[in-house]
């Protein structure tokens, strides 16, 4: 079964309902009688649990039944979560620091979604091919699917495995076996993405991930304490991308840099996409410190960044692919972007996640 989850920033500091009713009732209670007054304490004691419990339907994919697998090995403990093959935590065995953002929905309600068979998102969320027309969501199939897995019998690996079927076939007309792999070594955490086409036609897809990282991570700092760094220096635009589409447009953004803080000017609300991106590895870490973590691009080409100004945590985004364009055809074979692959054939990608655990937190 397919179900729908945010992929997007949320504004802090809302009210609710519930807070609203509460404040009214203190009001009515000073007033009231003590009848009236014991009335509104058990209602509020009922609102209570009620809020409690749709907390916990609302957390990120709360479906009941979701499995969450573990590996480990000397240095790391790290959790996937079967529904997506979605990384739900990376911790530091020695110091019990966890590295992963965690989905606070207030922000974003996603950790580490796996991107397949789009990167982000299709124009209007929908495709055609063969005359028909196709609805997708954003990041495709695989972040609302429910994975098969196939633990490793050391413990430090996993694999997740989706093939298609006639759910996923109203959303994308190929057959297909996709695999997400985690595999630890050391501080590493390799994540290996393998996509097979079974079918008898050539199919086009992307993929990508797409984890978040705490930042700030520590309570009374700001982004401002922060930076993004890279493993060389860059000359380069970015693509503006408007409602998660690129568009034709390219926007200044590095000059012979290998850095920029959190509260840097040129940070954008949406992505900022590097096509080809030169600089392979791109770092977290305190500014003007050794970094806390690092994300090695692998065999992805490009990245996409994403870190909202106000937002505590950090995407960094390898993409085999990249995003819809604004003026993309809608017939999926006639998105040159995309990967072909024919019958009968494989594609393997990979990229790791380094723990610094001597990087300044």
């Amino acid at each position: 079964m397919l179900t729908e989850s945010r992929h997007e920033a949320a504004p802090t500091g809302k009210g609710n309902d519930f807070h609203r009713w509460a404040s009214a009732c203190s009001v009515l209670r000073m007033g009231a009688d003590s009848d009236n007054a014991a009335h509104c304490k058990r209602w509020s004691c009922v609102m209570v649990v009620f809020s409690l419990l749709l907390a916990m339907v609302v957390l990120p994919i709360a479906s009941f039944g979701s499995k969450i697998v573990s590996i480990e090995n000397d240095t790391l403990r790290v959790s996937i979560n079967a529904r997506g093959a979605e990384l739900w935590s990376i911790r530091h065995k020695e110091s019990d620091t966890e590295y992963l953002w965690q989905g606070k929905p207030e922000y974003w309600v996603n950790r580490a979604p796996v991107m397949f068979p789009v990167n982000v998102r299709f124009k209007d969320n929908r495709f055609s091919y063969k005359g028909d027309s196709y609805e997708i969501p954003k990041m495709g199939m695989a972040v609302y699917s429910d994975f098969e897995v196939e633990k490793s019998r050391d413990g430090c690996s996993v694999v997740f495995l989706l093939k298609s079927n006639e759910e996923t076939q109203k959303r994308y007309p190929f057959d297909f076996v996709f695999k997400v792999i985690y595999r630890l070594k050391g501080n590493r955490l390799a994540n290996e993405f393998v996509i097979e086409n079974e079918g008898g036609e050539t199919m086009y897809f992307a993929t990508g991930g797409h984890p978040g990282f705490n930042c700030p991570f520590v309570d009374g700092r700001d982004r401002s304490d922060y930076q993004i760094s890279f493993s060389k220096k860059l000359s380069v635009k970015r693509s503006e991308i408007v409602d998660s589409l690129i568009q034709k447009t390219e926007v200044p953004f590095l000059n012979n840099e290998d850095s920029f803080t959190l509260d840097d000017s040129r940070i954008p609300n949406g992505g900022m996409f590097q096509k080809d991106m030169k600089a392979r590895k791109i770092s977290i870490g305190r500014t003007g410190e050794a970094p806390y973590l690092t994300l090695d691009l692998g065999d992805f080409p490009n990245v996409n960044l994403w870190s909202p100004p106000g937002m505590p945590f950090v995407c960094i985004e390898p993409m085999v692919s990249h995003h819809d364009l604004q003026d993309s055809p809608m017939d999926i074979e006639e998105k040159s972007y995309l990967i072909p692959l024919e019958p009968g054939k494989t594609k393997r990608y990979a990229f790791s996640v380094i723990v610094n655990h001597n990087g300044t937190l």
